[in-house]
């Protein structure tokens, strides 16, 4: 491929973007850029199949399950890396450098993912290469050289109390308010709640101990009366004999996909917007928070190891803010 044609290509591009000026500007620039280059277009012929990217995978997948981490989360990092591999044309993991990361990233933006997810994306992405370069597959991490991908702070709101009082006036049954005051009482993440038996729960202590936590950590964590009232009326008229919290309608365990079905039926007949699982946990952590708990303890209850995660999760009230402030300059 010519300088000329590889210039042609990115004005054909350039003018979806930006006015014949701004283009005949980039085009000059990157004209006068490529005189120290020369352009090798890329070989599409078909060459024989190599697996050594299905393999390095497959390690790479191995250690993640042995250091414990979750399989939601091993399976977000495996299909990132399947992903920038589809994109590359399958190029070699051991051959990809900073910038066919920044193309993937940036094709990844021409598919309309937000700026959040991208940084994410980025991130998983710089993970693997270090795994590698950790285990001597490779000399150096290519994401190093990139910039994280800022993007906009979502303000991520708890429900409020009209909110829940709709929520809890919308529960048709006894599991479904069993559901929606166990996520309230203990700010579990979903994928625990899920895995949760009955003698996880002491309902005379109103204890509840985690033992699926995130990276496989046990915690415990603590259960309202009134969660226990609820939960107790569901197990009493329930059908199922088994040890699992919650079932189904088919009489199987409740997984996360089907709590996240009965929360979003709760939703609509409440018309609350935004109901998912996660932000019971927002909503459990910021208020305790309006009521005076330490952010340290909250941190032992949601089980974060990092104290910055848990700042991230509770809302400040910014009434209360103001009356701090006026408390305290008094």
């Amino acid at each position: 491929m010519s300088r000329e044609t590889f210039v042609k290509s990115c004005e054909v591009e350039l003018i979806n973007h930006f006015n014949r000026e701004q283009v005949n500007l980039i085009s000059h620039i990157i004209t006068k850029t490529l005189s120290d280059y020369e352009i090798t277009k890329r070989c599409t012929d078909l060459i024989a199949y190599d697996d050594r990217n299905e393999k390095l995978i497959r390690r790479y997948r191995a250690c993640l399950m042995v250091e414990g981490r979750s399989e939601k989360t091993v399976a977000q990092y495996v299909r990132t890396i399947q992903k920038l591999t589809d994109t590359l044309n399958n190029k070699l993991l051991t051959d990809v450098d900073a910038y066919d990361v920044r193309y993937f990233l940036a094709m990844e933006m021409e598919r309309g993912v937000s700026d959040r997810t991208r940084e994410n994306t980025r991130s998983y992405i710089s993970a693997f290469f270090q795994w590698m370069v950790n285990d001597d597959v490779i000399k150096s991490n290519p994401v190093a050289r990139l910039k994280p991908i800022k993007f906009a702070d979502e303000i991520r709101k708890p429900f409020s109390d009209i909110e829940i009082d709709a929520l809890r006036f919308a529960c048709k049954s006894r599991k479904e308010r069993a559901l929606v005051e166990v996520l309230l009482s203990t700010g579990v993440r979903v994928s625990e709640l899920s895995s949760m038996l009955t003698t996880d729960i002491d309902m005379n202590m109103m204890t509840v101990h985690v033992v699926h936590g995130k990276g496989s950590k046990e915690r415990m964590t603590y259960i309202t009366p009134v969660a226990v009232k609820h939960l107790k009326a569901y197990l009493n008229e329930r059908a199922e004999n088994g040890s699992s919290l919650f079932y189904n309608k088919n009489h199987e365990p409740l997984n996360s996909g089907g709590i996240r079905v009965i929360l979003n039926t709760i939703a609509k007949r409440a018309n609350v917007e935004d109901v998912h699982p996660h932000r019971f946990r927002r909503t459990f952590a910021t208020n305790l928070s309006k009521r005076g708990m330490e952010i340290q303890e909250i941190q032992k209850l949601l089980g974060h190891t990092n104290i910055n995660t848990t700042m991230v999760y509770v809302a400040i009230d910014e009434t209360k803010v103001a009356t701090s402030y006026r408390r305290f300059t008094a």
